[in-house]
């Protein structure tokens, strides 16, 4: 019911009903325990909104509000930053076009921002404004714009780009201009009213960059107003904190690391302290249960796994810097997380796109950062886990040397790694990377942010990408193409039937059934070199012919190797898709396939097994969110009569560059 509208109060109050009695049947379907917390959090929940409401109405512009230091160490002390030429260019650029109103949103690139008040809730790709309205009554507009526009900008991560440019250069430009933009977003945006309020992360990550970027600059006037917007984030958070007793994600993260940072600077009010100490709690609580102890995230995505951990690092550095203890399980999960990331980091530097990736990053303490770049995340954690620097080592990235860490470790050769927990299996051995995705649906069968992409792969060769994964594309302004890139067809695996893995609702973005019932069933190394994993999955045994689709990976020195076989009694419609980078280029010859990239020569040919006719299709490949090129895929269909096998191999052409 939109404000102003006479409507009959009869027909107001059917949907309160039921909605009324939607909540009873799912009520009625929880376990008691499970029943009991989710009533107590509800109860807890309205005690703080009431509380919020009566700290935060009328603070508009917000009351200014001094506070406590702590994210920069002692105070007084800035650290030592140098960053390289580039990183200094890449933060003028950023911090220059700031100044002008452009700022770079995720994949889309630079976007101009109207600075008068409804700029700030505008989607400027795609053409539309959000109102100014309570934060309940506003969300995204599936096929009409992109939420996640307004909301990036909003994070203020330039707003730290433009205090670090002050600190590098000394120019007051940046000093004055940050005081000026962030009066300008605050009138725009008063306390849960507009599309930047519409939930408690992006509140989260909006505080943890204004204290960064408050200390970092040291202005009387910037650290007045920030303190006081501070106290309203704090409150905001407290009182829509993303939380359910049956599923939490990387929003609670979020939400807990913004309760960080705004109790750590109001830490000298009652209020401050309370939202640091639930927050710290909290955060230490959640790493445990979001992460696997073999490092790898729960929710089934590299990009999410990079942004958590990111989240994680951030939050715990605040709790060093405020000396509060951290448990030695919390330090050890987030180091086994930060592993991860260097595991999984494929020879050209960046992570595959295994799962969504909306290419968010947390704190504007390095511009021009690829999300799939996790270096400045390894290099940081240093500071944050209080690791011993070994020898051999570099200047760090700018970001790892504002959070203290100034030096990095040398870069390490790529190596074999498993993380059996979200069933990522790296193999490595000569010219050869091998990323095997044997998992499930991620966050506990929710799905939000896996793919169907189970026995699918990435392969490198010779550090170049040659089967990739075709990343996310969008979520609401486009959900044909949401739908479409988390599809089976669209990933390195077979679709049996014209059906999906697992199951989805084509209006629901961020839900998928959890059918694959994907499991390991042989991992293994031998003497030789030669790497071997085996996983079933049964996303298919729900057809009138029950299918379950084995593969092997086998990867030694001279190739890798994919052995398919489907177990079934009746005829299937089988597709295999094998997703290209971009830059490589496909032809047929003498029954084979030559996949070229750059120089590298990479022959597929097929052993065993009925002979599959790969014809190359064009397909949409995303590199970062928001952005969507063309590529290449490799398709073969064939219609098994019953039980069938095949076997192929990925080699380096003799003579091609290894």
């Amino acid at each position: 019911m939109r404000h102003g509208d006479h409507t009959n109060p009869a027909r107001v109050g059917r949907p309160h009903l039921a909605r009324l009695r939607r909540l009873a049947v799912s009520a009625a379907a929880l376990p008691p325990r499970v029943l009991a917390a989710e009533l107590g959090w509800r109860t807890f929940r309205t005690g703080c909104r009431a509380c919020a409401r009566d700290r935060t109405v009328g603070a508009r512009p917000p009351i200014p509000e001094n506070w406590r230091p702590f994210v920069l160490g002692a105070v007084g002390v800035r650290p030592k930053v140098g960053p390289s030429p580039l990183e200094l260019e890449e933060c003028l650029r950023e911090a220059d076009a700031a100044l002008e109103g452009r700022f770079t949103v995720l994949g889309y690139g630079t976007v101009t921002v109207d600075k008068k008040p409804h700029g700030w809730h505008q989607d400027p790709v795609h053409g539309f404004t959000w109102p100014d309205r309570h934060h309940r009554l506003l969300g995204p507009v599936p096929g009409r714009a992109d939420i996640k526009v307004p909301w990036e900008v909003g994070r203020l991560q330039w707003l730290t780009a433009l205090a670090r440019a002050h600190a590098h250069t000394g120019d007051s430009r940046y000093r004055d201009g940050a005081v000026e933009l962030l009066r300008s977003w605050a009138a725009a945006n008063p306390v849960g009213s507009g599309p930047n309020w519409a939930n408690a992360m992006e509140a989260g990550i909006r505080a943890a960059n204004l204290v960064w970027a408050a200390e970092i600059l040291g202005d009387p006037r910037f650290t007045s107003l920030a303190g006081g917007m501070l106290r309203d984030h704090g409150w905001f958070i407290v009182a829509n904190l993303e939380y359910s007793p049956r599923l939490t994600s990387n929003h609670y993260l979020a939400d807990l690391v913004g309760l960080v940072h705004a109790g750590g600077a109001l830490r000298h009010s009652p209020a401050g302290l309370l939202w640091l100490r639930i927050g710290g709690w909290q955060l230490q609580q959640e790493i445990v249960k979001q992460f696997h102890e073999d490092g790898s995230n729960f929710e089934a995505s590299t990009g999410y796994h990079r942004l958590s951990t990111e989240l994680a690092l951030v939050g715990l550095l605040a709790l060093r810097r405020l000396r509060m203890p951290v448990r030695p399980e919390v330090r050890n999960r987030l180091l086994a997380a930060v592993e991860a990331l260097s595991a999984l980091t494929k020879p050209d530097g960046l992570l595959p796109a295994l799962g969504d990736d909306d290419s968010g990053l947390v704190i504007g303490l390095q511009s021009g950062r690829d999300p799939r770049d996790a270096s400045p995340i390894v290099a940081a954690a240093a500071a944050a886990l209080e690791e011993t620097e070994p020898s051999g080592e570099t200047v760090g990235p700018e970001l790892a040397q504002w959070c203290g860490a100034p030096t990095r470790r040398t870069g390490t050769r790529p190596h074999a790694a498993s993380f059996a927990s979200a069933g990522w299996y790296v193999l490595s051995a000569g010219p050869y990377w091998c990323l095997a995705e044997c998992g499930g649906v991620g966050q506990l069968g929710n799905g939000g942010h896996g793919h169907n992409d189970t026995l699918s792969f990435v392969l490198c060769v010779d550090g170049h990408e040659i089967v990739t994964d075709p990343g996310t594309g969008v979520y609401t302004p486009d959900p044909r193409l949401r739908n479409l890139l988390r599809a089976t067809r669209s990933h390195s695996t077979v679709e049996v039937d014209g059906q999906e893995q697992n199951r989805f609702d084509s209006a629901l973005l961020f839900t998928m059934r959890s059918d694959d019932r994907a499991r390991v069933v042989d991992h293994h190394e031998d003497g030789s070199g030669r790497q071997v994993v085996e996983a079933i999955h049964e996303g298919y045994r729900r057809l009138d012919d029950p299918v379950v689709h084995r593969r092997r990976f086998t990867l030694d020195p001279q190739g890798l190797t994919i052995s398919d076989h489907f177990g079934c009694r009746a005829p299937h419609t089988l597709a295999v898709s094998f997703p290209l980078s971009p830059g490589v280029r496909a032809e047929q010859r003498d029954g084979e396939t030559l996949l070229m990239a750059a120089g590298t020569v990479v022959v597929l040919s097929q052993t065993v097994g009925p002979r599959l006719a790969f014809a190359v299709e064009e397909m949409p490949w995303s590199p970062a969110y928001g952005r969507v090129v063309t590529a290449p895929v490799l398709r073969a269909t064939l219609r098994a009569e019953g039980p069938v096998s095949w076997e192929l191999r990925f080699r380096a052409a003799d003579g091609a560059r290894t």
